[in-house]
């Protein structure tokens, strides 16, 4: 959570080693004659020449466009891997914190929704630390909610350095719709923080799944 008025709560790259030459190379180098010795030359050998030259340059050609065997892709692959482009704060971000539900534990810090309390949950963080609007974070929480003011929640983004990472981790509480949720902070230049968890509670109001309450744990 931020330490503000209000916490918040919430390729495989291919081998690139050596590789052996592709069989059609094989069998166009054993088309070549390389002896020594002198033979009389048929006057169909140019033309036999200038073609298999034709040949040889068109399945060279082939396979520097081609590069070699393509690589498996990552959603056929048995276990996804995360390739993180350097400096890409989104491919930080990913690494830092998957997507993950391991029994009752969820973890990730997608945009969320309203369709559920996790998903709520998630909003409200996005908004908090992507979007670094107050009014977007107040628009997931009840309008009776025990939860700062706009203003006050807007003091404690505009603490947080932009560009800051974060994860939400989450279990049920101990009432349905009740959420203990902890958020670590993945500051520029510094190291990584938990802040204590808090006691999340969303309830279903109207059409939409909102907070209605954040109080520490």
């Amino acid at each position: 959570m931020a330490h503000a008025s209000v916490a918040p709560t919430y390729a495989p790259r291919p081998n690139t080693g050596p590789q052996a030459p592709p069989p059609e190379e094989d069998v166009f180098a054993r088309m070549i004659d390389r002896s020594k010795r002198r033979r009389r030359i048929p006057r169909w050998a140019a033309p036999l020449a200038g073609s298999l030259a034709a040949v040889i340059l068109v399945g060279l050609a082939f396979f520097q466009f081609r590069g070699g065997p393509a690589p498996q892709s990552v959603a056929s692959s048995t276990s996804a891997e995360v390739v993180v482009v350097p400096g890409s704060t989104e491919g930080r971000a990913v690494a830092q914190c998957p997507a993950e539900r391991v029994g009752d534990r969820i973890q990730g810090n997608g945009a969320g929704g309203v369709d559920s309390g996790p998903a709520v949950i998630f909003a409200f963080q996005h908004a908090y630390y992507v979007t670094r609007s107050a009014s977007q974070a107040r628009s997931f929480v009840s309008p009776n909610a025990s939860v700062s003011t706009t203003p006050a929640i807007q003091r404690g983004i505009d603490s947080i350095p932009a560009g800051t990472n974060y994860c939400v981790s989450m279990t049920p509480g101990p009432t349905g719709g009740q959420y203990l949720v902890a958020v670590t902070e993945y500051r520029p230049g510094t190291a990584a923080f938990t802040y204590t968890a808090q006691s999340v509670t969303t309830a279903r109001v109207g059409d939409r799944t909102l907070i209605t309450a954040i109080a520490p744990a």
